[in-house]
């Protein structure tokens, strides 16, 4: 009801205006044959008239001569249009998977379709721009000047990342949906727009990364068309006392009682790093969930915390000390010092 309203009202002030309007003109054009029609005021009558009828004469003369311009413009628009809706209906084809063409894909069909219609419109633009009036004015110019100095100080960052979204959309490097890993975020891809990507997190946190940065970081995909084994690993230090290949196989304990691990894939314990009064250990598993990383990850370690204090083995990090009574110095003696020049 209200837009009715606004719309009854809309068309009422209109039409009033319109009635204001008609009524001025008749008033002018009787006041101006009244005048020609007086000898003393026929001078008067004649400039008044001239004031109405020589800009409407100047401004008919100037679109009968525009109108081949005009024409042609038309032709380029017309042709402009139906070549887009061509455009469209081959995308939507390759889409659907109707039309084939070698090289373009299903998933970037929708983009190069953008792609081109946008150089469609361009090139329009180009064509019909000389033509319009006004055209190499000073208005049109400093007009031009401004926007092209808009763009490239304040659109710089807005362009990088929306050719940064093309390039990511003919990589192929995720889809909606996918489980990916990219400038340390990990989560499932909710959405993918043409200035950034969102990703779920297993926190249930919602990340924007601008594409350009997506674009200069390594992408992991484990869910894609060519998806990646996600592996986990686990550290744990324990001292020389305790056999390596005791720790090596309460390990691998560990991973026989850890749920939603890659079966097919066998986990395998490196020796990393011989310490100076420790060994450390890296346990590493394949998985097959990657949306079950964080319960997988706290499952593995408390599973290797009950495998080893079921064996009595100590997880630690030992560290010695010697100590001195501090009477002795390291200071060599003169006579065992080097030899003086």
């Amino acid at each position: 009801m209200i837009n009715i309203g606004k719309q009854e009202l809309v068309i009422t002030s209109f039409v009033h205006a319109l009635q204001i309007l008609v009524s001025v003109v008749f008033l002018y054009i009787s006041l101006v044959v009244i005048l020609s029609e007086i000898p003393a005021t026929e001078n008067l009558g004649v400039q008044l008239a001239d004031l109405i009828f020589k800009p409407l004469g100047t401004l008919f003369n100037n679109l009968v001569s525009y109108l081949p311009t005009l024409f042609n413009i038309a032709v380029i628009i017309l042709f402009a249009r139906y070549l887009i809706k061509a455009i469209r209906y081959l995308t939507k084809g390759v889409i659907t998977g109707a039309f084939r063409f070698p090289g373009l894909h299903p998933r970037t069909a929708r983009t190069t379709g953008g792609i081109i219609t946008a150089l469609v419109y361009i090139l329009t633009v180009i064509l019909i721009l000389p033509s319009m009036p006004g055209y190499g004015s000073l208005a049109f110019n400093g007009i031009a000047t401004f926007l092209g100095a808009l763009i490239t100080i304040g659109g710089s960052s807005v362009i990088a990342n929306y050719m940064a979204g093309i390039v990511l959309t003919y990589m192929h490097a995720f889809d909606k949906g996918d489980w990916v890993e990219m400038d340390g975020a990990f989560g499932k891809i909710v959405a993918t727009g043409p200035f950034a990507v969102q990703v779920n997190t297993l926190k249930a946190e919602t990340i924007s990364i601008p594409n350009a940065k997506v674009l200069s970081t390594a992408i992991r995909n484990y869910t894609g068309r060519h998806p990646q084994q996600m592996m986990l690993s686990a550290e744990v230090s324990i001292g020389y006392d305790v056999s390596w290949k005791q720790v090596n196989a309460l390990l691998m304990e560990a991973t026989q009682r850890t749920p939603h691990l890659d079966q097919e894939k066998v986990p395998f314990v490196l020796q990393k790093k011989l310490d100076d009064f420790y060994i450390v250990y890296e346990l590493n598993v394949y998985l097959n969930r990657p949306e079950a990383k964080l319960d997988v990850h706290s499952a593995l370690h408390a599973h290797i915390l009950d495998a080893f204090n079921e064996a009595g083995v100590e997880i630690m990090s030992p560290h010695y000390r010697a100590e001195r009574d501090g009477s002795a110095t390291t200071v060599l003696p003169k006579e065992e010092g080097p030899a003086s020049e």
